[in-house]
This record gives structure tokens, C-alpha cells and sequence, in this order.
């Protein structure tokens, strides 16, 4: 008989190096999934992980897949999505790497000091994803230990600096705070007086005194701190 060249080939190469995958997105996930099977890895898809569940599950969930590598995808641009994602690396010894859509934010340096192995901008080529998993499976580093160092202590500057401003935020009468809110939203004095059932003047002395609580000269700095305290996109 003739043997099969695929199986022969196969053979000689061995088994696939085995990863586990999980991706905000399903369809993103399929994607990534099929392109790392191009490269030789066999990533085992196991979606997103469910929320608000205890370390031992996140383990169990993960541990049939007999990986010592990981990858997580996505944009992570959601305070729960991060903090899913951070359950996951903190419970799961794995050498995780995160492909996120902006690697330059502090938070990423939480993940850091939990246990990610590194971190990739979403717009980075198959082949740079596929040297780094590579790398981690090889048991190589990607951050030097002073890249780690730095990581974790912005990333530590950046939660003293979200405790201060949500302290300023917290200053905040009920009706400044409404009046914020409003700002955030796009809605102009003018549309806010008339809703409020003020004096564009009245509206005008509030945003002065809400700038002032915030230590900010701006409208629009002031609407940056709203949103950094909500949790969105820096």
C-alpha cells in the first residue's frame, strides 16, 4: 500500500502545538481559528468566557484542552469584558497572550501582573501572531523584565489616577452630576436650560462650578473624566 504523502507529512511534523482561544466575537474567533490552523496550531475555540464565575470554573473549562498557550482576542474596550478576560488569566496558568485593539493602555499591565505573557495590537499580521504564540510555546519571553516592570507600575499610576478623578466625580452635587451627564451626552446649554427649566446663565454658573470640583478648564476635558470614570475608552 502506498502510503497517504498528508499522513506521512503529518507524521513527520508531529502533533500541532495546541492553544485555547477565545474571542469576543464568535465569527472573529472562527476567523483567527481557521488562519492559526493555516500556520500549523490547533487553537480550541472555547468562545468567551461566561461571566461572574469562580476560578475552579474557569479552570475546569479550560483544562480539557491540554494547552500550555493561550490567545484572547478581541477589543476589550468594555470594563467587563476586561475584567472577564482578567478572571480567566488570573485563574488559568497559561501563557497567555492578548491581541487587544489598543495595547498602549495601562490596563493592560493588570493583565501583566496577573499573568499575560504579552500583548499584540489587533492590526499586527498572521505572522507576527504566529511568532509570538511560537515564541511562548518554545517557553521564550516577549517582555523583557523591565518592559514588565513598566506595564504594571503605569498601569498602577492609571488606577490612582481613576480612584482621584472618581473622588472629584463624587464631589458632585446631584443636579452637577445630571448636568455632566447631559454634557457626555452632546446635549448643549441651551438644550440643557430648556430642559431643566432654567436660565442658560444658571446652566453656564453649574458647568463652571462642575469644572472647577473637576479641576479641569473645559467642557471637554471634563466629559474625558466622565467617561475615564465610567469605564470607557480612553
Amino acid at each position: 500500500m502506498v502510503p497517504d504523502p498528508t499522513t506521512t507529512d503529518e507524521a513527520r511534523r508531529g502533533p500541532r502545538p495546541r492553544l485555547v482561544l477565545m474571542a469576543e466575537d464568535r465569527l472573529v474567533g472562527d476567523t483567527v481559528r481557521v488562519a492559526l490552523a493555516s500556520r500549523g496550531f490547533e487553537a480550541i475555540d472555547l468562545g468567551w468566557p461566561p461571566p461572574h464565575r469562580s476560578a475552579e470554573d474557569h479552570r475546569r473549562r479550560v483544562a480539557p484542552a491540554r494547552a500550555r498557550v493561550g490567545i484572547i482576542f478581541g477589543d476589550l474596550t468594555s470594563t467587563r469584558h476586561r475584567a472577564e478576560a482578567r478572571a480567566v488569566v488570573e485563574a488559568v496558568p497559561l501563557r497567555w497572550l492578548l491581541v487587544v485593539k489598543d495595547p498602549t493602555d495601562p490596563v493592560w499591565g493588570g493583565m501583566v501582573e496577573a499573568g499575560a505573557a504579552g500583548v499584540l495590537p489587533d492590526s499586527v499580521g498572521l505572522d507576527d501572531v504566529s511568532l509570538a504564540l511560537t515564541m511562548l510555546l518554545a517557553g521564550e519571553e516577549l517582555l523583557s523584565p523591565a518592559r514588565r516592570r513598566r506595564m504594571v507600575q503605569d498601569w498602577s499610576e492609571s488606577r490612582r489616577t481613576d480612584a482621584h478623578l472618581a473622588a472629584l466625580v463624587a464631589r458632585l452635587t446631584a443636579r452637577e452630576q445630571e448636568i455632566l451627564a447631559l454634557l457626555y451626552q452632546g446635549v448643549t446649554v441651551a438644550e440643557i436650560a430648556q430642559r431643566t427649566g432654567v436660565t442658560e446663565q444658571t446652566v453656564r454658573s453649574q458647568v463652571k462650578a462642575v469644572l472647577r470640583k473637576l479641576e479641569v478648564n473645559s467642557q471637554l476635558a471634563a466629559v474625558a473624566v466622565y467617561r475615564r470614570v465610567l469605564g470607557g475608552p480612553r
